[in-house]
């Protein structure tokens, strides 16, 4: 299936951050150490809107860092660029990422001034107490202000949110889950904390006085969220860091990476719903003999999940009664009793 949205990233290593959080090494997070220039930018534009083709959604975005913590001067010469990019239609979008405590209407009046669409937040969570254990370096009120003011602006706002950091729990990352929904983003993206080289919290992790999320524990955990977001109609726009190039892979120590977690966390979303829709099925039907079990062809894979393990888990729950699951040309999937 051909793409219809494209993102052109350029990645700010760490500048314009004041702060170093306990879980940050962008320097291999990014692969990159230096600001791009700005023939470097308008080189890779051009590059990129070559290869794309008529009627796509395309995006430039800058991501890394904190942008509106970069000297205004900066921010102007890339924000020129894109612009220039916008205003002759070349792309529908310029999108950023940045700190809540970086927002006020100064910021948000010079973002305006060069068009840019959407705001990313790097949240990470909504308890105080996490968030001073993870060195971020800003409150959770910080967060409602700066997610209040982005709306009021009119830019989309898309929260980034880190379940597993130090201090946290399920309890709380689902709570933080519900305070997300009372900021009204336009999306979300989750990022389970993963421990990288030369960081503060990898220091934590030698000495033993932080253990990650196992991969299991980040998937369910996961599964939980996106399943709060998606039945408050937000999108969840991506779950798990980007898939590295081996050099990168091997600065993470510890922690949930996997280079497909997103569809690992949908495919155990799906398997939780539909484990539900059976019992519910059951409870409310009697005389069951044997369930046939159509899934949406266009979600199958997830579904089925890898190896089909879905399928034989599913199996092995309900395995007094014979299921057979077929794919069928539906949105939703349909349980029948099928009398022998």
């Amino acid at each position: 299936m051909p793409k219809t949205h494209v993102t052109i990233p350029f990645f700010i290593p760490h500048y314009g951050c004041r702060h170093r959080c306990v879980f940050c090494n962008q320097v291999y997070t990014s692969n990159t150490t230096t600001l791009p220039d700005e023939s470097y930018i308008s080189q890779k534009i051009e590059r990129y809107l070559q290869t794309i083709k008529p009627f796509t959604h395309v995006e430039i975005a800058f991501f890394g860092g904190s942008f509106t913590g970069l000297d205004k001067e900066i921010q102007k010469k890339y924000l020129a660029i894109a612009h220039r990019y916008y205003s002759l239609h070349k792309i529908a979008g310029i999108r950023l990422s940045t700190r809540p405590d970086y927002i006020d209407n100064e910021t948000l009046s010079l973002l305006k001034e060069f068009k840019v669409t959407t705001v990313e937040l790097g949240v990470q969570s909504m308890h105080d107490d996490v968030l001073q254990q993870a060195q971020r370096g800003h409150t959770v009120q910080d967060t409602v202000n700066a997610s209040r003011l982005i709306k009021e602006y009119g830019f989309n706002l898309i929260i980034q949110l880190m379940p597993g950091l130090p201090g946290d729990t399920y309890e709380k990352s689902i709570e933080t889950a519900n305070k997300t929904i009372a900021l009204k983003p336009d999306g979300v993206r989750i990022y389970p904390t993963i421990v990288i080289k030369d960081t503060k919290l990898a220091t934590l992790h030698k000495e033993g006085k932080f253990i990650p999320l196992t991969l299991d524990e980040a998937i369910e955990l996961c599964a939980n969220l996106y399943a709060i977001f998606t039945n408050n109609n937000i999108p969840v726009i991506r779950m798990g860091l980007h898939p590295f190039d081996d050099a990168v892979i091997n600065t993470i120590i510890a922690g949930p990476y996997h280079p497909s977690f997103g569809y690992l966390v949908k495919s155990r979303y799906y398997r939780n719903a539909l484990e539900h829709q059976i019992k519910k099925f059951l409870q409310y039907n009697t005389n069951i003999q044997r369930l046939t079990i159509e899934l949406p062809e266009n979600k199958i894979a997830e579904y089925y999940g890898p190896h089909k393990e879905n399928i034989d888990f599913l199996c092995n729950i309900f395995h007094t009664i014979p299921l057979q699951f077929q794919s069928a040309n539906i949105q939703e999937p349909v349980i029948r009793n099928i009398v022998v």
